[in-house]
């Protein structure tokens, strides 16, 4: 009987042990990567999602990526909600020019925004609308011209756009994920 009991116990154990390895809904949020010490990357969403966005150009994305060091990002404000999601997304973004130092090299980012004809950098100086010789990443939320979620190269910009709050940070998590090189798992 004592035999028995124990089989049983096994057993239970196996399926149990079984059943977790197959249905894994654990979320991965987090990457590290080889030589980059302990710096983890934590994404706002699940990576295996965020890699399903719709991309046009993912090899010439990682490769304005591979070969620039100055990137300028652009988005209308004038929608206070999208301005928020905005802020999220490139505070999600922030951990790009970290991967960059653990490679060697330093990147960085100038902001503007337009409201309307009015263009602004990133210290509030309403300026004329500037001529972009850098890679431009342009977000649009969805009050301000999202149609789709996706990432489209056109003319040397990336268009970062998602239709809702959700959709506009695995956009952003999606091209932080192609900069690092990662277009699958």
């Amino acid at each position: 009987m004592l035999k028995n009991i124990f089989l049983i116990s096994i057993i239970i154990i196996f399926v149990a042990l079984a059943s977790g390895c197959t249905e894994n809904n654990t979320e991965i949020k987090e990457i590290a990567i080889s030589g980059h010490g302990s710096q983890v990357y934590t994404f706002a969403n699940d990576i295996r999602e965020a890699l399903k966005v719709s991309v046009n150009e993912p090899i010439e994305i990682k490769r304005i990526f591979a070969t620039n060091s100055n990137f300028v990002l652009v988005f209308d404000g004038s929608d206070s909600q999208d301005n928020a999601y905005f802020r999220v997304v490139l505070i999600n973004m922030n951990k790009i020019p970290t991967y960059y130092a653990y490679e060697g090299r330093v990147l960085s980012f100038e902001y503007y925004y337009y409201i309307g004809d009015n263009w602004y950098n990133d210290t509030d100086g309403n300026i004329t609308r500037p001529a972009f010789a850098k890679p431009v990443i342009w977000l649009k939320g969805p009050a301000t011209g999202a149609t789709e979620t996706s990432l489209k190269l056109e003319n040397n910009i990336i268009y970062l756009q998602g239709t809702s709050y959700k959709n506009l940070t695995l956009a952003g998590d999606k091209l932080t994920l192609l900069s690092f090189g990662i277009d699958n798992i």
